[in-house]
């Protein structure tokens, strides 16, 4: 189940996402009409199912197709699968940050760290390394950059 919060700022239309995107999720009864700006916040999508994914297509290219800008931020690793695996996913906008996988290689956990899609570019996605925080131990990026970072790079 998806919930949407909504808040309009001038003619910006931002909305925070949390939850999975499935087939029962009606993104044009959540989010309503498409604004002329929407700022996309995905930090808490869990997972999006392929109907889900055909659902987001649909809503954003029709909203860019009606002249929306859209920009997308804190996208949630799911999101950021989905934006590898599908070249319209965004529907023309611009991903302005993303949530990247790291893991603790001393007590194995799995973290995040947030990153500005700019900054990523400028460090040739050379990422730092991050203290665990359960352990404070090395966490280290978790996944395979060329693969994770593809979008970034085309």
């Amino acid at each position: 189940m998806l919930n949407v919060v909504k808040e309009q700022i001038g003619s910006i239309l931002s909305i925070r996402l949390s939850g999975a995107i499935e087939e029962s999720t009606n993104l044009e009864k959540l989010l309503g009409p498409p604004a002329p700006e929407m700022h996309i916040h995905c930090k808490e999508v869990s997972r999006i199912n392929s109907v889900g994914v055909k659902l987001w297509i649909k809503y954003f290219q029709d909203a860019q197709s009606r002249g929306s800008k859209l920009k997308f931020s804190e996208c949630s690793t799911a999101i950021v699968e989905q934006i590898n695996l599908i070249s319209n996913f965004i529907a023309n906008g611009v991903v302005e940050s993303i949530f990247v996988p790291f893991s603790c290689g001393k007590c194995r956990s799995e973290l995040v760290g947030l990153f500005k899609t700019e900054d990523l570019k400028k460090v040739k996605f050379k990422l730092p390394t991050l203290k665990c925080s359960k352990c404070t131990g090395p966490a280290t990026f978790d996944d395979i950059p060329e693969e994770y970072f593809a979008f970034l790079m085309r």
